[in-house]
């Protein structure tokens, strides 16, 4: 069977989306082909049964990009009318390919991973043959719910090696990721300034860029939070981390601290991997892994205070247990083997032998 991949990139290098050209490389090994189309390319190499084609995008024109899309997509599926079609994190090009698709009667398999479900993905919905995704929370479909599927995350724990933490000294906060509202950014001076209120001992830095104009302006407000109460958050602000970085980073910290509120994000797992304790309200987090202070998850400032608290409450063998128990739980759910185990037994469905 061949398959065709539509992503954003596949260059190693790219901050966002260089995980798409490692699932590429994996799924290479399930087909007699595999062709993809993509925004970002790279000098790379990949197997030999990969062919990468570029995808000229350019910014705010849109229906210069569907012509762009159409002009490169439709001669590789009338070509290949028997293949599969992967639009991975790529609903916009789902929603161009999708009536085309279903016309041809070709598989087509699209992976969303959102809180909120966009208008290309319910357009979309009512053409694919499935929509994967990783937990309920990142695609809670009202409508076309019998084709959405749930696999976890898809996590390679060897980009993200384990490292054992002392209780003893569990006051170097970390978070790393987009920093725009739904991240809930703003709590973290307020949070600080509570922690730090009797004893200055908490310290925490932020990594990460805003995605828009809207982003922008809720990071200038968080920052214009924290010189107002400076003396007392101890925050520091830096530029996003490579990917590949992100282990030499993480290693100089003692706790992740995450607030977002919708489905489960992948920082939580990779930090699960290395070893961190996570403090999170994210509710599928806390669903599979349970909270440190063994209470209901509550979005609340008195919750997170009190899993700060507990997490260094603990005995060393204490805490070496429980982040074993994680470590355990993140493999066992969201290793990349096991995702793209069950991602390429979904794409090759139907397959006659």
């Amino acid at each position: 069977m061949r398959l065709i991949v539509v992503n954003y990139s596949m260059s190693s290098k790219s901050l966002v989306f260089s995980h798409q050209r490692e699932v590429v490389r994996e799924l290479s090994q399930f087909f007699e082909t595999v062709e993809v189309f993509t925004t970002e390319v790279s000098s790379e190499p990949l197997p030999r049964n990969v062919k990468v084609s570029h995808i000229p995008w350019k910014a705010n024109s849109p229906l210069s990009n569907v012509v762009t899309i159409l002009k490169l997509l439709y001669p590789a599926l009338i070509r290949n009318r028997t293949s599969v079609l992967f639009t991975h994190m790529t609903d916009v090009h789902a929603a161009i390919l999708a009536p085309l698709t279903w016309l041809l009667k070709m598989r087509h398999i699209l992976w969303y991973a959102h809180a909120k479900n966009s208008r290309y993905l319910i357009w979309s919905s009512f053409f694919v043959s499935k929509i994967v995704s990783s937990t309920p929370g990142s695609c809670n479909l009202g409508i076309n719910k019998g084709k959405v599927l749930y696999i976890n995350q898809g996590i390679n724990s060897k980009n993200f090696p384990y490292l054992a933490r002392s209780p003893e000294k569990l006051h170097k906060v970390l978070y790393y990721g987009r920093l725009d509202p739904s991240k809930n950014i703003h709590i973290f001076p307020d949070l600080m300034f509570e922690l730090n209120r009797s004893s200055y001992s908490y310290s925490m830095d932020v990594f990460g860029r805003t995605a828009n104009l809207e982003s922008e302006k809720y990071f200038f407000n968080v920052v214009s939070s924290h010189k107002a109460k400076s003396q007392k958050t101890s925050i520091t602000f830096h530029d996003p981390i490579a990917r590949a970085l992100i282990p030499d980073i993480a290693k100089k910290y003692d706790i992740f601290l995450n607030l977002f509120s919708g489905s489960l994000d992948k920082t939580l797992i990779e930090t699960t991997f290395m070893g961190m304790p996570v403090i999170t309200w994210n509710r599928e987090y806390c669903s599979q892994f349970g909270t440190w202070s063994n209470s209901s998850v509550s979005e609340t400032l008195d919750f997170i205070i009190k899993e700060f608290e507990s997490i260094n409450s603990l005995k060393k063998i204490e805490l070496s247990k429980e982040i074993n128990r994680r470590l355990d739980l993140a493999i066992t759910n969201h290793s990349f083997e096991g995702w793209i185990n069950r991602l390429a037994g979904l794409l090759k469905e139907g397959e006659t032998p």
